[in-house]
């Protein structure tokens, strides 16, 4: 579906962005800014916990079709 695809293509670019800026693997900068104690590693990760959120919640507009976990399991 087209939705689909923009949400690859968008997420894609997303993550080169992020490389891009790390200059580098992402991860990596987030996994040795902490080990390093160093204020861009814990920047990281309020950032990608804020992205995650928003991603989250723009699931269903980019997956119509998907269910949510609570709906399956009744929980």
């Amino acid at each position: 579906p087209a939705r689909s695809l923009i949400a690859a293509v968008l997420g894609g670019l997303l993550l080169g962005y992020g490389a891009r800026l790390a200059y580098g693997c992402n991860i990596g900068a987030y996994f040795s800014g902490i080990a390093s104690g160093s204020l861009h590693g814990w920047l990281w990760l309020v950032a990608a916990f804020a992205g995650n959120s928003l991603g989250v919640r723009l699931r269903p507009f980019f997956f119509p079709g998907e269910r949510r976990v609570e709906q399956l399991t009744g929980c």
